[in-house]
């Protein structure tokens, strides 16, 4: 339910997001933003896990109990810097919204992650009238460091009466793109203090990784040039290593899902027109374009 859900709210966004980039118009000190600029982004990650695994010991030597695994996740980082580009195409016009279009930006960063968690085994030993004789708990803990490459396409949705200049003061910020990761710092694939009786298979990610990601904001644009996109990024699915139609990480006997929260900025460039009040031909349409709204 939760993913037809998701699906449904992913491909609704993705169809109407509605307004088109729009350059603001020249004030008194004649600069203009262009379509190019850089952005910024920081924020913590963290782990969902997969449900705690329960089972039974019992060996021919008489010993019996119970064991359980238990997966937990702790906070990590991240930071990337990349560009964002804004194309100058009309666009795609989405049946009675004159002036959506499927497209309104693409972005593209590099930076560095660090994903955190831990797992936990517990082993109860009992005697046959079910009385607990001994109890064995050993933990394992982990940082990866992913250095790492992402490139995204953008739609927004405006919403508000507020503007900066010609253009929407807030929008939602949704987009679907693809990220290459690569573990540079592998965390411990061993529990501490010598703890050795595993009771379920161990299994770990493979250093290169190749997902399918999400990201959800909103967006405010603080004047012509500056925006800001608080918002969350997770993968949705995992091309390379491929473990079926999710984007799960193995690590100890655990399985772990990355989500990202993120403050990033867009900053676009400016410069001032070549000659005269609107600077040279081209400039003088292009402001004329967006001042209709185009």
């Amino acid at each position: 339910m939760y993913r037809i859900l998701f699906v449904f709210l992913l491909i609704s966004g993705f169809s109407f997001g509605q307004g088109g980039f729009k350059k603001g118009s020249k004030g008194n000190d004649y600069i203009m933003v262009t379509n190019d600029g850089i952005q910024f982004a920081f924020g913590p990650t963290y782990l969902l896990t997969s449900k705690p695994i329960s089972g039974l010991i019992s060996d021919n030597n008489g010993v019996r109990g119970d064991y359980k695994i238990t997966p937990r996740s702790n906070f990590g980082f991240f930071a990337e810097f990349g560009m964002v580009h804004f194309p100058k195409w009309k666009g795609i016009p989405i049946g009675f919204l004159k002036k959506s279009r499927i497209l309104d930006y693409v972005d593209w960063g590099v930076g560095y992650r660090q994903y955190s968690g831990e797992e936990s085994t517990t082993i109860t030993i009992k005697n046959a009238l079910g009385d607990v004789v001994s109890t064995q708990t050993g933990t394992g803990e982990f940082k990866n460091g992913y250095l790492f490459g992402r490139i995204s396409a953008h739609t927004l949705v405006y919403f508000g009466k507020k503007k900066i200049d010609k253009a929407r003061k807030y929008f939602i910020d949704q987009s679907l793109g693809l990220n290459f990761d690569y573990n540079l710092f592998p965390g411990d694939t061993s529990y501490t203090n010598g703890f050795t009786d595993y009771k379920q298979p161990l299994e770990f990610q493979k250093p290169l990784m190749l997902q399918l990601h999400y990201s959800l904001g909103v967006g405010i644009r603080l004047n012509r040039a500056w925006m800001m996109v608080p918002g969350v990024q997770l993968p949705i699915l995992g091309l390379y290593q491929w473990n079926g139609l999710n984007a799960r990480m193995d690590w100890f006997s655990s399985q772990y899902w990355p989500v990202q929260a993120q403050i990033k900025f867009i900053k676009l460039f400016e410069r001032t027109p070549k000659c005269g009040a609107y600077g040279d031909s081209q400039d003088a349409e292009y402001d004329k374009k967006f001042r209709m709204g185009n």
